[in-house]
């Protein structure tokens, strides 16, 4: 039996244009998982309700800046009730560090090509990576690593500059990933499959 998985679409222009690169990636993965999957796609302005019967959830990144308030009231209160296996890529980590209390803000530089990303914590979505490993980045702002985010997230990667890259909520299966794991070849696809895996 297929499982559904909703993918919340947050990119406010050409949109569809950019979903084609998660559909792919995330069809990678489910092979990858050994897993049959059917992926339900809405936009983060819908009626995220509609993806209720779904056994996971992906939020993908956007042009949108979090430290700039630009998120949708009914994504910030989805992330607040589902209890769903999630994950969030570059804006989706970021806006669910934000629905938990977490700071985010413009970082001092814009981050765009391959990066060195050092795993903290091995196991769940980073199962069998290496401690050092390259992901795609593509953002301008950050996830800052303060009380707050302490108080709701573990971090499990950060960049050479210490800057927060990967976090995983205390209490429910939330990830969250600053990279975009969906340009990152076979990296990225080892990161979906050990999400699906933990569904």
């Amino acid at each position: 039996m297929k499982k559904k998985l909703l993918l919340i679409n947050c990119y406010r222009e050409e949109g569809e244009k950019k979903i084609v690169g998660y559909l792919t990636w995330l069809n990678a993965g489910a092979v990858a998982a050994d897993q049959d999957m059917e992926i339900l796609t809405l936009a983060d302005c819908e009626s995220l309700q509609a993806g209720g019967d779904s056994a996971a959830v992906i939020v993908s990144g956007s042009q949108k800046m979090v430290g700039a308030n630009e998120m949708n009231a009914g994504l910030l209160e989805f992330l607040k009730t589902n209890r769903l296996p999630l994950l969030g890529i570059c804006y989706g980590h970021q806006v669910l560090a934000r629905a938990f209390g977490g700071l985010v803000k413009k970082d001092k530089q814009t981050h765009l090509g391959a990066e060195e990303i050092f795993l903290k914590k091995l196991g769940g979505i980073f199962q069998v990576f290496p401690q050092v490993f390259k992901m795609a980045e593509s953002h301008e702002e950050i996830v800052v690593n303060d009380m707050a985010l302490a108080a709701n997230f573990h971090i499990l990667a950060a960049n050479a500059s210490g800057q927060v890259e990967a976090i995983a909520h205390q209490d429910y299966p939330f990830y969250g990933v600053q990279f975009h794991p969906e340009k990152s070849g076979e990296m990225g696809v080892k990161l979906l499959a050990n999400f699906l895996k933990l569904i």
